[in-house]
């Protein structure tokens, strides 16, 4: 599962900070979201995944797509 920066970009503030935290896990401004999404896009990611990425996980589509079965195993 991943997130489109673009879209995210366009969320208010309160709804920013629901779903990103700090580095340390505390709570982040919606400005400090915003900057670290800006600057995701200008390293060329256009999506994030939430949580640790699966295996081909790419910056551009997100998830290849799995077998159920493997991606059960």
């Amino acid at each position: 599962m991943c997130i489109d920066i673009r879209g995210v970009l366009n969320w208010k503030d309160k709804d920013l900070k629901k779903l990103f935290k700090a580095d340390d896990g505390g709570k982040a401004t919606a400005q400090e979201i915003r900057n670290y999404l800006y600057d995701q896009l200008a390293d060329g990611w256009e999506v994030l995944p939430f949580g640790e990425p699966c295996e081909g996980f790419d910056k551009k589509t997100g998830c290849p797509g799995h077998d159920a079965h493997s991606a059960c195993a």
